[in-house]
């Protein structure tokens, strides 16, 4: 509220003492606006000292407050257990395989006296491990055959269906890839270094094309899935921005 001068004290001490209060008001409110400069036009890492040393003091002051009981709270209530927290440890899943492997000691000759040391028990300990993915060239055999009585028909059986006939790749790999392109997240070219990483050079048009032959594949099952998308009256999903185009309008695959 703006003071009149009829307001004003006609003491000297008075009014000394009313200037001092007002130039401490004028530093706190100074004060003030500098922090919000700081924290509006500020560096970031400024803005998150500031912040943050707020933030302790609020937590700090709400922890305090959260220690003293409440009006209506009795201070001998009972104050219901705290479940712990599930840990998997030691508790490898069972469905996993099982490989062994004994470390044997360096000599089973006794110390002492030399002679042959038994075995009367062990210890074991289970670890979770990890095999790193390998490639492999399968290589399929079809033996011809015929009879040597008669001239009869040679006998074969019929070569597996591909999913890229005459390709170099197995269904299974092309769905590896397709799962690690839609599932993981990992594109096309950072796959053919990967694969370039186990000395298997493949372009990234080698790769799109398997991708668009896996497309055909299950053209059925997506359109069976749209079907029965289409049967309910309402849909609800997440939405999530599609990948940038590069500036020659291909995908970043």
């Amino acid at each position: 509220m703006a003071l009149r001068p009829e307001d004003l004290p006609s003491d000297p001490a008075a009014l000394a003492e009313m200037v001092l209060a007002f130039e401490g008001e004028n530093d706190d409110l100074r004060a003030e606006i500098a922090t919000l400069k700081s924290l509006i036009f500020g560096a970031r890492s400024e803005r998150a000292a500031i912040v943050c040393a707020e933030q302790i003091a609020f937590d700090l002051e709400r922890t305090a407050g959260s220690q003293l009981p409440a009006n209506d709270d009795k201070p001998d209530a009972p104050r219901p257990e705290r479940r712990k927290a599930k840990r998997n440890i030691g508790a490898l899943p069972a469905h996993l395989p099982r490989v062994e492997r004994v470390i044997e000691p360096a000599s089973t000759l006794c110390p002492c006296c030399t002679g042959q040391m038994h075995r009367i028990g062990e210890e074991s300990s289970e670890a979770l491990d990890r095999v790193p993915a390998w490639l492999r060239v399968l290589r399929t055999i079809r033996p011809k055959y015929a009879c040597r009585s008669c001239e009869g028909p040679i006998v074969q059986a019929p070569a597996p269906a591909r999913l890229v006939e005459g390709g170099m790749a197995t269904t299974a790999l092309i769905a590896h890839i397709a799962a690690a392109k839609y599932a993981w997240q990992s594109t096309l070219y950072r796959q053919t270094q990967i694969l370039a990483g186990q000395g298997v050079v493949v372009d990234r048009q080698t790769l799109a094309r398997w991708m668009g032959s896996a497309a055909w594949l299950v053209r059925g099952l997506y359109d069976l899935q749209l079907k029965t998308m289409h049967g309910f009256e309402r849909l609800f999903c997440d939405w999530s921005e599609p990948l940038a185009s590069s500036s020659n309008g291909k995908s970043p695959g």
